[in-house]
Order: structure tokens, then C-alpha cells, then sequence
């Protein structure tokens, strides 16, 4: 026995020699102090040393693919390769926000949530009430973190009515008109930063639509949420609902003028075409559509495929209308889920890399989002915004961002859906835009308990 004790310990000796030859370090599985993220295009130099067996992994889910998700990888990639204390592991959830939160939902009941995940802001109530996330404010309480730096209209996309942070933004977006600036110069269309109106856009994709039959004139992205619809009922002076009177208000004369807005269009005009999201975002860049009122996120994708000359206007306010222009910020925060402490500041540590100038200006550059960091936009992207005006474009309409409407309680998910299906409903023909919105209000009022 004893000999068997001394050739045990000889062996352990020599491994450990020998993980000592190979440069295979210890780390301390606790992660208390933040790695510096790794300036763009470059790999960290900081880490020279292997991860151990004692890293914390960690599960981070997103809803990115493609180029997008190309993006994501390399900033979790550069995140691992700047320390040694944490392993993230990055999956892409199908379904786009809606599939993530209903993964998320089920993850839930079986408790094998993931460290970190993406949240839309249309579903921000729902994360911070309904999901067993461990608030932002508890990690920059506790360290002392500033957040002087996130730009301040994005830093509250994640705090809730007392004004405490649920989550950090991460992407954040505008609505933006892309325009094939081919079809405006054969129409005669003289091309400006941005339209007087939203009447003028009316008219532009009607003389565009005119020009030539088979080719759509303009497509609004309002197949997959709503975010749409509340941006043209918030700059008209409308709104969704009053949550504290528990006041359903997106039928009232302002909601159903822009839903007639559209159905005029669609119907008398014949410019906005029947088709889906993903259709009209391949018929722009086809050529066969000549607008696409759409999220700042699909400039990097667009820029790269479309066949003719891109241009980029910013959204107008409504003709004769005294409301300012009311921009609800699409994209997504971070938020961070219960677990052990370790896994937690493994967490936290991760989403301040994720967040920081550096990781966010890598993001905007190549996914088509803003950054969420003013010193990213002020210094580390600001020879790229003097080259690239179209990824600048949006940043000038950033003071109007909004936070996008939240409905209460669990059902919430359920009567966002219910008002898209009414407002769908109406585009195919199976009842006005008025009866659309009126069926939407009473069904919500029951799902609400209102």
C-alpha cells in the first residue's frame, strides 16, 4: 500500500511538472476584476497563458446569423481569448426575439437557463418581471461601476419605472428609409436627408410604383412586431395604452389614421406590395422595390448586397402634425440570470466586456447597429462615421429614441400578438382598418383583465 502511495504521488509530481513545462497556469475560478477588451483588429496580448480546467464556463444565447452573427462570434472570441477566468460558450436561438423568449420561458421551468441572454426591449417588462434575472443595479451598486459613458437615452431602454437598471444595452437601433437612389434619379425624385412628410413619402412611393407596375414602391416593417405601427402612432401624438388607468388607447382616431395610412396606400395607391418582411428585404435589394422602412440593423447586410446605389433618409413627422418625432428604440439589452455567485460575476464580467467602447463599436461596424457607448462614437468610430455617412445617418435622429411599449403581466407577449394579427388581418382584406383595431382593443382588454 505504501508503495502504491509513493508512485501515486511521484506521478502527480510529474504531471505537474510537466503542465508547468507546456505553460498550462492556474486561475482562480472568482473573477472580481474586469479584462481589458482588445482593441478592434487586434487579438489580446494580455493573455498569454491557456485556460484551465478551474474557468468558469458560461452559456450566452443570441438570435444572431449570417454576417450578424459572424459579428457576435468574434466578440465573444476576442472576449476568451482576453482572460483566462471565463469560458463563454455562444448559441444562436431560431425564431428571432419572440423564439428566444419563448426558449428562455421553458428553460426556466426546467432550470437550466443560461448565464446571459439577449432580450428584446418590446419584452423588457416581461424579462425583468416574470424571468429570475439578477438585476444590472445589484453588480454596478456593488462595484461601483459608472455607466457615465452608455449613451443616456439607451442606458434607460433598460431600467424599469423607479428608474433601476434591469439590463445594459447592447444593440440598439432606429427606424431608417433605405432607398434605391437609382429609381428616385429616373423618377425625378429629388433625394434629401429627410422627407417633409410623411404624406411626401406617400407620394413618392405612388409616382415610384406608377413608373413601373411589376416593382413595389415602398415596404414598412410590420410582419413580425409592431414596432412600426407605434412609431408612426407616437410622432401623430397617439399612444398604445395608459397602463396605470388600464386604458387601451391604440384605437383612438390617431392609431386608425396611420392604419388607413397604410391600407390607403396599399389598396388606392397600389405601391406597398402584399408580401412579408424577409420578401421585401430581398426585393430591395433586387431592385424590384424602390423603399424599405426598416431597422438601422439591416444597413450592414444591404450596403454589401444591394445591386444599385443605396441612400438613407431619416423618418419624417406628419404633415401639419406639432408632435415631435417619437422613435421606439429597437435591438436588444443584456440581462444576467440567478445562479451561483460564480457564475454570476463570470456573468457580469462578460457583459461589461460586451458593452464596452471597443465591443460595442466592433458590433456596430459590422452588424449595422449604434453603439451604445458615446466615447465608441465619438472617438474609437469616428473616422469610420466621417467615411461611412450612411452608418452615420441614424445617430442624428438619436435624441427622439423612445422606449418601445411594454404591455403588462404574463400575457403581454400574448397581446402584442393579437393587435399584429388584427393589423395583418386588415392588410388581407378580412376587415377595415378600424374594425381591426377596435377587435384588437376589446380581445386585449380580456387577456389584460381590463
Amino acid at each position: 500500500m505504501k508503495k502504491r502511495i509513493g508512485l501515486n504521488v511521484m506521478m502527480v509530481v510529474a504531471l505537474m511538472w510537466l503542465l508547468v513545462g507546456c505553460g498550462q497556469g492556474n486561475a482562480d475560478s472568482g473573477n472580481n476584476a474586469a479584462p481589458s477588451a482588445s482593441p478592434a483588429g487586434t487579438e489580446a496580448s494580455s493573455n498569454k497563458e491557456d485556460k484551465t480546467e478551474k474557468a468558469v464556463e458560461i452559456k450566452f444565447m443570441h438570435v444572431f446569423g449570417g454576417t450578424q452573427g459572424e459579428a457576435i462570434k468574434e466578440m465573444v472570441d476576442r472576449y476568451n481569448a482576453s482572460q483566462n477566468k471565463v469560458i463563454v460558450k455562444a448559441e444562436q436561438t431560431q425564431g428571432f426575439y419572440d423564439g428566444l423568449l419563448e426558449k428562455l420561458q421553458t428553460l426556466a421551468v426546467s432550470k437550466q437557463l443560461p448565464e446571459v441572454a439577449i432580450g428584446s426591449y418590446a419584452n423588457g417588462e416581461f424579462m425583468s418581471t416574470r424571468m429570475p434575472i439578477r438585476p444590472m443595479h445589484t453588480f454596478i451598486e456593488k462595484e461601483g461601476y459608472s455607466t457615465e459613458d452608455y449613451t443616456a437615452q439607451m442606458l434607460k431602454l433598460g431600467q424599469d419605472a423607479d428608474g433601476k437598471q434591469q439590463s445594459l444595452p447592447f444593440l440598439v437601433s432606429t427606424p431608417l428609409i433605405y432607398v434605391n437612389l437609382d429609381h428616385f434619379e429616373k423618377a425625378g425624385i429629388p433625394v434629401v436627408e429627410q422627407p417633409e412628410s410623411w404624406k411626401q413619402v406617400r407620394g413618392w412611393a405612388k409616382q415610384l410604383a406608377a413608373a413601373a407596375p411589376d416593382r413595389g414602391g415602398v415596404y414598412f416593417q410590420m410582419d413580425f412586431d409592431t414596432w412600426m405601427f407605434q412609431t408612426l402612432l407616437e410622432t401623430k401624438g397617439g399612444s398604445y395604452a395608459s397602463v396605470k388607468d388600464k386604458d387601451v388607447q391604440f384605437n383612438d382616431e390617431a392609431g386608425k389614421e396611420v392604419l388607413r395610412y397604410w391600407l390607403d396606400m396599399m389598396q388606392k395607391d397600389k405601391s406597398i406590395p402584399m408580401m412579408n418582411g424577409t420578401q421585401a428585404a430581398e426585393a430591395f435589394q433586387s431592385g424590384d422595390l424602390s423603399m424599405l422602412v426598416a431597422t438601422t440593423g439591416n444597413l450592414a447586410n444591404l450596403s454589401k448586397n444591394s445591386s444599385f446605389k443605396l441612400g438613407i433618409m431619416l423618418l419624417p413627422t406628419w404633415e401639419g402634425e406639432q408632435t415631435p418625432r417619437r422613435l421606439p428604440a429597437g435591438g436588444a439589452g443584456l440581462y444576467v440570470f440567478q445562479g451561483s455567485e460564480e457564475k454570476e460575476a463570470a456573468a457580469w464580467d462578460f457583459v461589461k466586456y460586451a458593452t464596452s467602447p471597443e465591443s460595442s463599436s466592433l458590433l456596430a461596424q459590422n452588424m449595422g447597429y449604434m453603439t451604445v457607448r458615446n466615447s465608441a462614437r465619438e472617438e474609437l468610430m469616428a473616422d469610420y462615421l466621417k467615411e461611412n455617412p450612411k452608418a452615420a445617418a441614424t445617430y442624428k435622429q438619436a435624441q427622439d429614441i423612445v422606449p418601445w411599449f411594454n404591455w403588462p403581466g404574463d400575457a403581454g407577449t400574448r397581446a402584442t400578438r393579437t393587435l399584429l394579427d388584427h393589423i395583418q388581418g386588415s392588410f388581407s382584406g378580412d376587415m377595415t382598418g378600424d374594425e381591426a383595431l377596435d377587435k384588437a382593443a376589446a380581445e386585449i382588454k380580456k387577456i389584460l383583465g381590463w
